[in-house]
């Protein structure tokens, strides 16, 4: 007679819960990171507009809060033109892909331009400084690229159970249309009520009668 180990399924259950919430809090986290990486970005554009260019406060949150989102959107809409374009090959219906890619440069010349190069006309701060200024300032491409794919991957999963869905009730029309004379249902559902209401008619001749 088989024994059931009772301490191996309570530790087997303990391993499986903790991974379970290992992968729910690392897709927490995946979702969660990549839209706060922009901040230190953000924060340098807000340091050099007000420090050296002597902008007002207001002026440069504002500026710091179009730029990133300015960069993050042209990296998301480059990512979501090239994978249309992947999909269509016909030159009528390709998407401004390099248009996109071109709104990317232009806002790596702005975020370098006030965050590092005014930091070489001031000489504040070393070159190894600078250096790292101008690759916290390139953060908000992997975080672009992290938010992009994971939406992508959203709507290609969709888009799979979608097609699964079809397929499925493709099957079950093809199922009933082999199916014999008798055993298919006398009527649809969308003559159901006029169905009914025929018989409701016939009875209540009758009983006048």
């Amino acid at each position: 007679m088989k024994k059931t180990n009772y301490l191996a399924l309570f530790f087997d259950l303990i391993s499986e819960t903790i991974a379970g919430a290992e992968r729910s809090f690392l897709d927490l986290l995946s979702a969660l990171v990549p839209y706060c990486v922009p901040v230190i970005p953000a924060y340098l554009t807000y340091y050099h507009t007000i420090n050296e260019m002597q902008f007002p406060s207001w002026v440069a949150w504002t500026a710091a809060f179009v730029t990133e989102s300015l960069g993050l959107a042209s990296v998301a809409t480059a990512i979501k033109f090239w994978k249309h374009n992947q999909r269509y090959k016909n030159g009528a219906n390709r998407a401004p892909f390099w248009l996109a890619v071109g709104t990317y440069v232009f806002y790596l010349v702005i975020v370098l331009s006030v965050n590092v190069l005014l930091e070489e006309v001031t000489g504040k701060r070393s070159p190894a400084v600078i250096w790292s200024i101008g690759l916290f300032c390139l953060l908000s491409f992997p975080a672009a690229v992290l938010i992009s794919i994971r939406a992508q991957h959203t709507e290609i999963l969709a888009e799979v159970e979608e097609r699964k869905e079809e397929r499925r009730q493709a099957k079950d029309n093809e199922r009933q249309s082999r199916a014999p004379a008798s055993l298919r249902p006398a009527y649809n559902s969308d003559t159901k009520g006029e169905k009914l209401q025929e018989g409701m008619s016939d009875t209540e001749t009758k009983f006048r009668k």
